[in-house]
């Protein structure tokens, strides 16, 4: 495949116009005609990299305004409510949902399950690539009906049986929900697995106050601390949200460099708090973004969490600089890459992955083009802007805002469909 006369971004180059070659899965070669442009007339599309949601929720569309205007204890309350889920069911949920994403930019999708194989059959059917974590609880103790509990040797076939379905694409890996669905034993089950399959852990962690309080109950100590008590706060672990934790558990995290997760759609609309980030950049913490759940967000749109972590931020520390557009591109792409644990850089280079979006320069984002600063402009511009077209592993899976290999509006029929059947039992 050729990509002719398009624009990218090259350090020390500046905007430089190219033809991108791409073979099988990789960038073959960047043959720059033109360096330093200013002048974007005849040019119609800006290259970027694909981004990487880090944290998505793909079977929880069915909760997709239900939920609304709950508290975070509330909503965890209501949620696992019985809708008799069929595989069937759970399978077009993350085909509508992980479809949604990758129109939004995400070339690679950290996803959670607690039922791993619709979602991992969804990747597959899609052409998707990034990790699916396969959430394991023991116990629950967030008040509701409880998701679907494990034993310890339920957990190893489970797990077994997911991770042969690892390819060069899919990473599976393990989690809970939080610390306090987990009892010591998993917990420690869980970063032995990690250990011996050399994949990644993800928990959700201090996503509220409530959560905290029922860890000092339980503990005597904050969630991140038990987690260090434990000996499992290391490098193998993701935590999603950390909204409520102080300077000592910060530091703490950038010293077993662990990862963190930002959700700050989530965050704010479930009224959770604001995370600390000024500490977490300070620390040197490893930040990625999240859409999280449909339930909680209510889109599946990556670029639009980059673009409110930038403005909440901004005002909350009353300093427009506080994340500049460099920072918010790199938690979309080199650091996604790295919290998912893959080999990409994020960047566009020969004998990366060609995993591209392509920008329309003739959106009305975009003008004027000759003042350039085309990141800020797809980033300011998110609630109005998506990419043209993407680019997964060589293969074009969305083009004019279409995505190409399945209907989407016979997966949302099927949805509608199977809900309307719920309502009327």
């Amino acid at each position: 495949m050729l990509i002719k006369n398009v624009v990218i971004y090259k350090e020390n180059k500046g905007y430089c116009k190219v033809n991108i070659t791409i073979e099988n899965d990789l960038i073959k070669s960047i043959d720059i005609i033109e360096e330093s442009i200013s002048t974007f007339d005849k040019i119609n599309f800006y290259v970027t990299p694909g981004f990487v949601n880090s944290h998505l929720h793909p079977n929880q569309l069915l909760d997709r305004r239900r939920l609304d205007l709950l508290s975070i204890t509330n909503l965890l309350n209501q949620m696992h409510q019985d809708y008799k889920k069929t595989d069937e069911i759970r399978y077009f949920q993350a085909l509508f949902v992980l479809i949604d994403a990758i129109k939004a930019g995400a070339t690679s999708v950290y996803s959670v399950a607690s039922h791993p194989f619709p979602v991992i059959k969804a990747y597959k059917a899609l052409g998707l690539k990034g990790a699916i974590t396969c959430f394991f609880n023991d116990r629950w103790k967030e008040g509701g009906n409880a998701p679907s509990l494990s034993t310890y040797e339920e957990i190893t076939t489970k797990f077994d049986l997911a991770y042969k379905e690892q390819n060069e694409n899919i990473a599976i890996h393990v989690g809970a929900a939080s610390a306090s669905t987990a009892s010591d034993k998993l917990l420690l089950m869980l970063n032995d697995l990690a250990l011996k399959y050399k994949t990644k852990v993800n928990i959700h962690i201090s996503e509220g106050i409530q959560s905290v309080k029922s860890s000092l109950k339980s503990y005597k100590l904050t969630p991140v601390r038990f987690l260090e008590s434990l000996g499992v706060l290391n490098s193998h672990w993701n935590l999603i949200h950390a909204v409520n934790i102080d300077e000592e558990e910060t530091s703490l995290i950038a010293k077993r460099n662990t990862s963190i997760i930002h959700c700050p759609v989530s965050n704010a609309k479930t009224g959770v708090g604001i995370a600390p980030i000024k500490d977490w950049i300070n620390n040197n913490i490893t930040i990625g973004l999240g859409s999280d759940a449909c339930s909680n967000n209510n889109t599946n749109n990556i670029l639009n969490e980059a673009y409110f972590a930038s403005l909440l931020h901004s005002a909350y520390y009353e300093n427009p600089q506080m994340l500049p557009t460099s920072t918010i591109f790199q938690w979309l792409t080199k650091n996604g890459h790295k919290i998912i644990g893959s080999k990409q850089t994020g960047m566009i280079e020969e004998g990366e992955k060609a995993d591209l979006l392509l920008w329309d320069l003739n959106h009305h984002a975009f003008v004027p083009k000759n003042h350039k600063r085309f990141n800020s402009a797809i980033l300011y511009n998110a609630p109005d802007i998506k990419p043209h077209t993407v680019i997964i592993n060589g293969n074009v899976v969305v083009k004019n805002y279409k995505f190409l290999s399945m209907e989407e509006e016979k997966i949302s029929d099927f949805i509608h469909k199977k809900l309307d059947e719920r309502i009327m039992l």
